[in-house]
């Protein structure tokens, strides 16, 4: 409270303590004072705040204003008539007067929608009215002593007071209460009907109006309670919604309020019965009549609260349950996405299969399920992928592949028992976990079921309007105590085997292929560092003319030798190749080649030949660095012989003639290496750019034998001299080998019996030995 309320509330007490003490004219006076003093800061602040204070509270504010007046001309009354006041006076049209501008004002700050709140105040003033009539109204409809006008006042007087009651209390209920500074308005409201009922109940009978220290005190209080809300902060008439929640709610004081209205009427009749004596005859009952006409107006009004209590509660319960079956529906969805979500991260979009992660779980589950190592032998993994699969998806779009693959998952669930795991693990590569417990026979099942879903994969399929031929690749792992990733390392390296192994076949898992795969960890981690390390060599050997053995060409040879010590070029080679390695470090061996060439060919006339992997032929600016290698050396095209192998031809052959043309246009010769071991190229030597053929050292002849012996020998050899290709004989070894191919009709070969591959500087002591020292413009490249 701050320092100007507390000087109004001292003020206010010390007037009515004035008034109290004193006596006659000057009591009178104090009183007045402590009213106008009290009453000022509200009067004050509604002419000064006209603008922000809503109009029903201007009207209260009026009424109080009015009230303040008639008080003051009812004290002026008294002070003429010394202490007896006149009834009915002048001063009683200013009290009706400010009951009607106070019951219009709370009215309306009720505001027109607060029917409840109109509703509880007209029960709490059914109730109430029982006292008025008790205390008030009978008494004066049995005074004999006053006139009609008098008693008609003083009947109008407890009616106005209870109509301002119920208006109060309905302002109360519909939320003006929460603003404070409404409050201390109602309160000063409460005050003066507090004064007025025991005013008229005092002067029930007799002619003139007096009143008695507490009636002054109240009616004080009252105008303080006024002045207290006009110096609060909070702006006047401002109020708060009843929130949604308690809307219709009854609390538990206003049911204390509703009981203790019910109970007025028969206490106030108990209590009448008991003080009567019956001296007024028979009358004297009459007056219980409108009690009971109360009583019955207040259960009416009672059984109509209850009744929208009862359908409040209806709304609520309905409210709850339909909240409640959204909230159902709600947490069903959840459950419904949740199992979605699950299905999904353990499933496969495409097929359903399930996938990597649901794999490892069943593994997992399947291998803990038993104790011991009893459970793990029965169990074996296979993995399967499609061959060539790009190639459809490249032909008919991904969309199609999907369907295919589909299609496919359902073929391969039917092979698989129900208590096998079917999955995809992306791509084109599925996996199948077989389960067998420790059964006898368990390893032949599943090598006979990994042969049948290679059988069903190679089944035409049915797709579209289309029929698909499809072959798969199958590694299989049959599972002693392995982990499940361990599982599945194995697995893989039994697929890349039979990848390795020519495709469309099952390749059991053997602890080699681990001892290999660890092997070409090793290698290919080595390579990728050999070129800078300088461990990397290109060793040389001749290609002789026959019979006289003159060099005509050169072959290089990659070695390598890190410092482990030398590894053999078939262990190396591989590895290189299948890492794309081979890409760098081929590069690296034409250069070197084409470098160290040079020389001989300005001294002998010789060629060098050099060989290609695929997949450097598969990279489409091949040509341009042969070109580009040429031009750096200063080696003549014609000088360069490229050896391709035959399986060159399993691939995209189509690509090749393009790169092969354009070199073969500058002058650069294309030769077959290992011709005839390979896949069937025969078809097409008409259609590539070849120059040379060289026979694999499997069909060289061993030594003079019969004519059967040396039938492809000599096939090869007439094939190329029909298309006019040389053919260079590989691995001759003895000089029984070097007379029977001459006799062949082979003119070049090469091999340890003329000269050792070595390095450079070596290679000039076989020059010196096999060719004598000439001029180069007379040699020629062979």
């Amino acid at each position: 409270m701050h320092g100007r309320a507390r000087l109004l509330v001292a003020a206010g007490a010390a007037a009515s303590l004035g008034s109290s003490l004193a006596a006659g004219p000057l009591a009178r006076v104090l009183w007045m004072l402590g009213c106008l003093a009290g009453a000022a800061p509200l009067l004050v602040r509604m002419v000064r705040d006209r603008r922000s204070v809503a109009p029903a509270w201007r009207l209260v504010g009026a009424g109080f204003a009015v009230r303040l007046l008639s008080d003051l001309v009812w004290t002026v009354e008294a002070l003429t008539h010394r202490g007896g006041v006149p009834f009915p006076s002048w001063n009683d049209l200013g009290y009706l007067t400010s009951y009607a501008l106070l019951i219009a004002g709370l009215i309306g700050a009720a505001g027109g929608r607060a029917r409840l709140a109109l509703l509880d105040a007209s029960i709490l003033m059914a109730g109430f009215a029982v006292i008025d009539w008790m205390l008030l109204l009978h008494p004066y409809l049995h005074h004999a002593a006053i006139g009609p006008l008098a008693l008609s006042l003083a009947l109008v007087y407890p009616i106005c007071d209870l109509v301002l009651f119920a208006a109060a209390v309905r302002a109360l209920l519909s939320g003006a209460a929460r603003n404070r500074a409404n409050r201390l308005v109602l309160a000063g409201a409460g005050l003066l009907l507090a004064a007025n009922t025991i005013f008229f109940a005092h002067a029930a009978s007799g002619s003139t109006r007096d009143v008695a220290w507490l009636d002054n005190a109240l009616w004080l209080c009252s105008y303080l309670a006024l002045g207290l809300a006009g110096l609060h902060p909070r702006p006047i008439g401002e109020r708060s919604a009843v929130p949604a929640a308690t809307a219709g709610v009854v609390s538990s004081r206003r049911l204390l309020l509703f009981g203790a209205a019910t109970l007025l009427g028969p206490a106030a009749t108990v209590y009448r019965l008991l003080t009567t004596d019956g001296s007024h005859g028979s009358g004297e009952w009459q007056h219980l009549v409108v009690p009971s006409i109360l009583a019955a107006v207040l259960s009416v009004l009672l059984v109509t609260r209850l009744g929208g209590l009862a359908r409040l509660a209806q709304r609520r319960q309905a409210e709850l349950e339909a909240n409640g079956r959204r909230l159902q529906a709600a947490l069903d969805e959840r459950a419904a996405l949740e199992d979605q979500l699950r299905h999904g991260a353990l499933h496969d979009p495409v097929t359903g299969l399930a996938n990597r992660a649901l794999l490892a779980q069943r593994m997992e589950w399947s291998l803990d399920r038993a104790d011991g190592a009893a459970a793990g032998p029965g169990h074996a993994l296979l993995l399967l992928d499609l061959d060539r699969f790009t190639d459809l998806n490249d032909a008919h779009g991904i969309a199609f592949g999907d369907e295919v693959l589909i299609a496919l998952a359902h073929r391969l669930r039917a092979v698989a028992a129900p208590g096998d795991t079917l999955a995809r693990l992306g791509g084109d590569e599925f996996a199948l976990f077989v389960e067998h417990g420790a059964a006898p026979g368990s390893h032949e099942r599943a090598e006979q079921l990994a042969e049948l879903l290679r059988a069903e994969v190679k089944a035409p399929l049915r797709v579209g309007g289309r029929v698909v031929h499809l072959a798969a690749s199958i590694g299989l792992v049959h599972l002693d105590g392995q982990e499940p990733r361990e599982a599945m390392a194995d697995a893989d390296l039994a697929l890349r085997a039979a990848k390795r192994g020519g495709r469309d076949r099952v390749v059991r898992y053997r602890s080699q292929l681990r001892s290999a795969r660890e092997t070409f960890t090793r290698i290919s981690a080595g390579l990728r560092h050999a070129i800078e390390r300088g461990e990397l060599a290109v060793h040389y050997q001749p290609v002789v003319e026959l019979p006289g053995a003159r060099i005509v060409a050169v072959e290089a040879l990659l070695r390598w030798t890190p410092a482990s010590g030398p590894v053999p070029p078939d262990a190396f080679i591989p590895v290189a190749e299948e890492t794309g390695l081979i890409v760098p470090i081929g590069a690296w061996v034409l250069q070197r080649a084409c470098r160290d060439a040079r020389g001989w060919y300005e001294r002998f006339g010789t060629s060098i030949t050099v060989n290609v992997s695929v997949r450097q032929l598969a990279d489409p600016g091949f040509a341009d660095e042969v070109l580009t290698v040429l031009a750096r050396t200063g080696l003549p095209a014609t000088a360069l012989v490229l050896e391709i192998t035959e399986s060159v031809f399993a691939g995209d052959a189509d690509a090749l003639p393009g790169a092969l043309t354009r070199l073969r246009g500058h002058g650069v010769r294309i030769a077959i290496d290992d011709f005839g071991t390979g896949y069937s190229s025969l078809s097409y030597l008409n259609q590539l750019p070849v120059d040379m053929l060289k026979i694999d050292r499997s069909f060289v002849p061993s030594g003079p034998a019969s004519e059967g012996d040396h039938a492809f020998t000599r096939a090869v050899l007439q094939l190329g001299s029909s298309r006019r290709l040389p053919a260079i004989a590989e691995g001759i070894e003895t000089a029984e080998q070097a007379e029977v191919l001459h006799e062949l009709g082979c003119r070049l070969a090469q091999g340890y019996y003329f000269a050792r591959p070595g390095p450079a500087e070596d290679l000039e002591a076989a020059f010196a030995r096999l060719n004598p020292a000439r001029d180069a413009a007379a040699g020629r490249p062979a």
